[in-house]
């Protein structure tokens, strides 16, 4: 597909439907990362009992002290993102009607509606360049993660869900 509305009216649609994690009621299937210290778990998304090829993903470092974690969806490159770290992010691609600041500092939100204008097609990922200060939506894994999943229409996860942060092994996880 290439650029322009159609590929912002399919992210556009994609965006605003109701969404489903598969596999949130098994083990996370942790892998290793882009670093050997960095883990990542990667669910399908399922809309309306179908799998559009989108997946929700968690990545984090174990031996990191916790919280540290980045939760994204993929459709197929991130097109929301939220960094819970200790990062200084620099929104150096920003304008007035962005409406947000010159940069954040510690847990962010990169959302759909404030970095939509960057995307012109769809298989070719782009930078979320745009985040805003993580909302005061809790500070765990579990409540932040709810948060997410409800700002990004995905549908509320069970009390017994099994999507969680690995624990450390050992000194040198």
């Amino acid at each position: 597909m290439t650029g322009g509305p159609s590929t912002l009216a399919l992210l556009d649609a994609f965006m605003a439907a109701d969404k489903r994690i598969i596999g949130a009621d098994k083990e996370p299937p942790f892998q290793i990362g882009y670093s050997r210290f960095e883990r990542v778990a990667k669910y399908p998304l399922e809309i309306a009992g179908e799998q559009p090829g989108a997946h929700f993903t968690v990545t984090c470092n174990p031996g990191r002290p916790p919280p540290f974690f980045r939760l994204q969806i993929l459709f197929p490159a991130a097109v929301a993102r939220l960094d819970f770290t200790d990062e200084y992010h620099v929104n150096s691609q920003r304008e007035p009607l962005d409406g947000i600041g010159y940069s954040v500092r510690g847990p962010h939100y990169h959302s759909w509606p404030i970095n939509r204008r960057f995307y012109k097609s769809i298989s070719k990922p782009v930078e979320l360049e745009n985040a805003i200060p993580l909302p005061d939506c809790g500070r765990t894994f579990d409540a932040v993660l709810r948060w997410f999943c409800q700002d990004n229409k995905i549908e509320s996860l069970p009390a017994n869900h099994q999507i969680a942060l690995p624990m450390r092994k050992s000194l040198f996880d």
